[in-house]
């Protein structure tokens, strides 16, 4: 079999790349190859069951999790801090997006040039200003509702749609904030589900369960592959669901020649020849297909002949703190099943050498949940003195780490049980984050004070790899990075890393919507060569 273009994955990067491609050629020849399988969306039934069992009908396609064994579930952990996995991501169609929870951000001009503000890390290829125009092609694609005032960056087109309002619980955090004279503003976030590529429309209705959303109001990218599939206008888009990529193969030095991959139904290897290949199967496997795709040409895989292809391997740290309120007399309880506040002002240049640090006020504090007082049996004066008594509220957020050559991920060697290799995570955290997390907690701590609330000693922090990024990071040359500011590997015509992969630096804000940005771009990119190529012809 041989196609145009073949893409590895098919979360976000890949579904806006196979979209952009197809609004120029409806006819393109395009093969999509995921690993994991496919979960039926919009459906009563599993929404139903999720609602009364709490099990996710995607459940079955993330890391298994085995604490017994001292380990992150099928993987293995090798440095000072453990980055779990299970939970991270999802190994179906649409990827990770069939989870997240929707954090809509841009990056700021300033995190484009980490290395000339800070002497830390490099700068990205590429500059805001260059990328603006496709963040705001992003939000219409993914359908973000947002506040253009609120954004705290320079942009030139409005939110698709109009900022979700905020809650009563939100009052006490924007009071405190702005007694302190914290900026702060609505939440962008995609809840909508309404953009131009869409077959039907699905506004949010705020069931409070979007874990698993019964109408498609948040955006998954499964909805948008599913919807181009059936719709039939693109005779040449195909998607094979459990097909692991073994390997890239290369037929020259420059030039690959197509990919070989595991059929888990059929039980066989398949040869597929492809003109170009997109590697869009996340910030972990990405690197691990490039090293896994080893030849005369490229005895440490593919773009890795500097040893670079898996390195500089960074999460945002995740945090929520904690405090106290002796009574809740206006009764605030969770309205919402997302954050509708957030709080950039400390994601600015003056933290970027330190690390920048997004707030987000959660949807669940106080946390109370009624339906559980009720299926328990409670009286109503019993619930009257659970809402109306001591509550805990939370804020909770990211921060920015920088990426380190040793900090990488690896095949680990052995198979799990998704038919895919192992992962090896060798991360150890940054010496200065302890200092640098104290000193968050202590901002955060005068937010609670001003409600007033009083703050709890026990701060959660979390390294799971959610928003892992930066190992085949973008680089000007192959000595800083593997691939350059067309997202395309070092030395190779045809290869090309469309994932959170490609970051040079993360920021502190959630990565999707960058993504989707970076997508587009690469779109744009390869229908221009296209174009070309055939004028040559």
């Amino acid at each position: 079999m041989k196609v145009e273009t073949l893409i590895i994955g098919s979360g976000v990067g890949a579904a806006a790349l196979a979209q952009r491609l197809l609004a120029k050629n409806p006819r393109a020849s395009i093969l999509m190859l995921e690993a994991g399988g496919s979960v039926k969306m919009k459906d009563a039934a599993l929404w139903q069951n999720y609602v009364v069992s709490g099990n996710l009908p995607y459940d079955p396609y993330q890391d298994a999790d085995y604490p017994e064994r001292g380990q992150p579930g099928e993987n293995v952990s090798l440095g000072g801090t453990v980055m779990g996995l299970s939970g991270s991501r999802v190994f179906t169609l649409g990827g990770t997006t069939i989870h997240w929870d929707g954090w809509s951000f841009r990056l700021k001009p300033e995190d484009f040039r980490l290395y000339s503000n800070t002497g830390q890390g490099i700068d990205w290829p590429i500059g805001y200003d260059e990328l603006e125009p496709y963040y705001g092609q992003a939000e219409h694609y993914i359908g973000v509702s947002g506040e253009a005032k609120d954004c705290g960056v320079p942009r030139s087109t409005p939110y698709p749609f109009p900022a979700f309002p905020y809650t009563l619980e939100d009052q006490p955090v924007a009071a405190a904030m702005e007694k302190l004279g914290i900026a702060y503003g609505h939440m962008p976030i995609a809840r909508h589900g309404v953009t131009e590529t869409t077959s039907t429309h699905a506004p949010c209705q705020t069931t409070g369960t979007c874990l698993y959303c019964p109408f498609g109001a948040r955006y998954s990218a499964n909805n948008f592959l599913n919807d181009m599939v059936a719709w039939g206008a693109y005779p040449n888009l195909e998607i094979r669901l459990n097909s692991f990529v073994k390997e890239i193969t290369m037929s020259t030095k420059h030039r690959a020649s197509g990919v070989v991959y595991h059929d888990r139904f059929a039980g066989k290897d398949v040869v597929v020849e492809a003109e170009q290949v997109i590697v869009a199967a996340g910030a972990l496997e990405s690197p691990k297909l490039l090293q896994r795709s080893r030849s005369s040409h490229w005895a440490n895989g593919i773009g890795n002949d500097l040893d670079l292809v898996g390195r500089y391997l960074i999460t945002q740290p995740y945090y929520a703190f904690s405090a106290d309120i002796a009574a809740n007399p206006a009764r605030l309880q969770p309205e919402m099943a997302f954050a509708t506040l957030c709080s950039r002002h400390f994601d600015s240049v003056e933290e970027q050498p330190k690390g920048k640090f997004v707030i987000g006020n959660p949807p669940s504090a106080p946390a109370i949940n009624l339906a559980s007082q009720m299926q328990a049996g409670r009286r109503r004066a019993d619930i009257d003195r659970y809402v109306d008594g001591t509550q805990q509220l939370q804020l909770i957020g990211q921060i920015e780490i920088v990426g380190d050559w040793k900090d990488r991920v690896s095949n680990y060697g052995k198979m799990n049980s998704m038919g895919m290799i192992e992962t090896a995570i060798d991360f150890t955290k940054p010496a200065s984050f302890d200092a640098r997390f104290v000193e968050v907690q202590a901002r955060i701590n005068r937010i609670f004070e001003a409600m007033p609330a009083t703050p709890a000693a026990n701060p959660f922090l979390s390294w799971r790899a959610d928003h892992s990024c930066c190992t085949t990071r973008m680089s000007t040359d192959e000595t800083q990075g593997v691939i350059d500011r067309d997202l395309k590997v070092h030395g190779v015509d045809n290869v090309y890393v469309c994932s959170n992969a490609a970051f040079s630096s993360s920021g502190s804000v959630n990565p999707t919507l960058t993504l989707a940005a970076l997508a587009l771009r690469l779109g744009d990119h390869l229908n221009k060569s296209t174009t070309k190529a055939s004028a040559a012809r």
